[in-house]
């Protein structure tokens, strides 16, 4: 009996110690890894080098996400300043209203479509290089448009000082990212949206006193005066977020004053011309794709359409001076983004925490999506403004409505930009350029037809297809909600810039 039991009994020893080592090595694994606070895995792993931004201190990470945000609400804030004005921009360079609001669609165009172009340079040559060119670039823009004498100066100067803002707004998302981890990135994703949305929406508010009390040149003047001056705060202060995790020794070690004149590159690997059209091979993802199509729609009808169609609106239907234009235009929108983020960010990282201690840590991306019923209220808010709009309702009415869809507008964007950067973070910097394109292009030609469409159709008519246009494209977010991973491992992960 001894000598019988004596095989099996070791045997199960051997069973015994195999599923202690295992046991070992899955305890000595996870003390490698490097938790938050809410003893979750970090997602990226930091690594042990002191550049790695996301090593940095975290208020100097505040400090560089708040300084970036700026540069984008700047960019977006220069773009509309000039809207209350149109009327009196036309009669100056004797051109119509609606060429006259081309000043901000030509800026829109441009700066989406230059941001495809630098993102290359951006992943090998650095975030801040781009930073500091292209900001000079933005000014230089600025000051054109304001001194120029005529209508196609002022054009001229609006197409680079988009080209100069295309950055903040290309890459500002691919510069979060590389600073904060998946768990925290949607509050400060969230203030990087904010920024970029509400732009346009303050613009108008400071844009009609402007004007008024100083000439609608000043309002190309003084966003350029401010963007000068951003200049020089982030020459001294911006560092280069840029990090490679998998091979440190690949970090060429460059003077500032090197780094400042472009010389050299922070990665080791070259620019080839294939990789111009990364940000495009993007778009093939359904996680990228799906969110920047009803994004497009999102930013031009919760956003840019009262812009284009505001200045006409306040004079023709409820008679307001330019100062009460431009406050028209700009509370109500600023206010409903306001209340929206304060329901978007910071909720999307804590349903996400949420879902990843009930899942051993994995934060699933698509839980980003879980913030869909919350976007309805921009197709809401949109329909009724033109309702309020043909009726002939008080400004009261038209201005909530205004901020319902500022709302859902708010939220949608920061779930756009989260969900489709925690889908591929390697990939932040086209996912960025690839949503600020299809936002650009589209936002452009609402000047186009906004007003026409509604003053042909009615605007209760007009603004009620557009909202639902939005909800309908809304429709493939639900399938990305149900089935979104699967379509993500079936699609596979993309193979470029896998080390950052």
């Amino acid at each position: 009996m001894t000598t019988a039991l004596g095989p099996e009994k070791a045997k199960n020893d051997n069973i015994a110690s195999s599923e202690n080592d295992i046991a070992r090595l899955e305890a000595s694994a996870r003390s490698n890894l490097k938790l938050d606070n809410q003893g979750l895995p970090l997602v990226p792993q930091p690594s042990d080098h002191p550049d790695d931004p996301l090593n940095y201190n975290r208020w100097f990470k505040v400090y560089i996400a708040v300084l970036i945000s700026g540069l984008a609400f700047m960019a977006q804030l220069g773009s509309a300043l000039i809207n209350p004005a149109f009327r009196e921009m036309a009669k100056d360079l004797d051109v119509t209203v609606e060429q006259a609001s081309y000043s901000t669609t030509v800026f829109i165009l441009f700066g989406g479509v230059l941001s495809m172009f630098i993102v290359p340079f951006a992943n090998v040559y650095g975030r801040r290089i781009c930073y500091i060119i292209f900001i000079v670039i933005a000014v230089a823009g600025a000051f054109v448009s304001a001194a120029a004498p005529t209508y196609g100066g002022v054009i001229t100067g609006r197409v680079f000082n988009g080209i100069g803002g295309s950055v903040p707004l290309g890459i500002g998302a691919a510069t979060i990212c590389d600073l904060f981890p998946q768990g925290e990135r949607g509050l400060y994703m969230g203030f990087y949206t904010l920024a970029v949305t509400n732009g346009p929406h303050i613009a108008p508010i400071a844009g009609g006193y402007i004007a008024e009390q100083l000439g609608w040149r000043w309002c190309f003047w003084i966003p350029g005066i401010i963007q000068a001056a951003m200049w020089i705060v982030l020459l001294f202060t911006l560092p280069e977020t840029l990090f490679s995790r998998k091979d440190h020794s690949m970090l060429e070690q460059k003077s500032y004053v090197q780094m400042l004149l472009f010389h050299g590159r922070v990665l080791d690997r070259k620019v080839h011309a294939r990789d111009f059209l990364g940000s495009l091979r993007m778009a093939r993802y359904a996680a990228v794709l799906l969110p920047s199509i009803w994004y497009m729609t999102a930013n031009t009808y919760g956003s840019a359409l009262f812009a284009v169609t505001g200045s006409q609106l306040a004079a023709s239907v409820f008679h307001f001076d330019l100062p009460q234009t431009g406050l028209y235009m700009g509370v109500p929108l600023s206010i409903g983004c306001i209340i929206g983020e304060a329901t978007a960010g910071w909720v999307s990282d804590a349903i996400l925490n949420a879902y990843a201690r009930r899942h051993e840590g994995y934060r699933k991306p698509e839980v980003r999506l879980y913030l869909i019923p919350l976007t309805t209220l921009l197709a809401v808010g949109t329909a009724t403004y033109g309702y309020c709009i043909q009726t002939r309702r008080h400004w009261i009415d038209a201005s909530v409505c205004m901020a319902i869809s500022g709302l859902g507008t708010q939220v949608g964007t920061t779930m756009v930009y989260t969900y489709a950067t925690d889908s591929y973070k390697p990939q932040s910097g086209e996912i960025g350029a690839v949503i600020n394109l299809f936002k650009s292009v589209f936002a452009f030609n609402v000047g186009f037809y906004a007003l026409p469409f509604g003053l042909s159709a009615g605007f209760d008519t007009a603004f009620s297809v557009l909202a639902a246009i939005n909800l309908a494209l809304l429709l493939p977010l639900f399938l990305l909600l149900w089935k979104g991973e699967r379509i993500r491992e079936w699609q596979g992960t993309p193979k470029d810039h896998a080390d950052l």
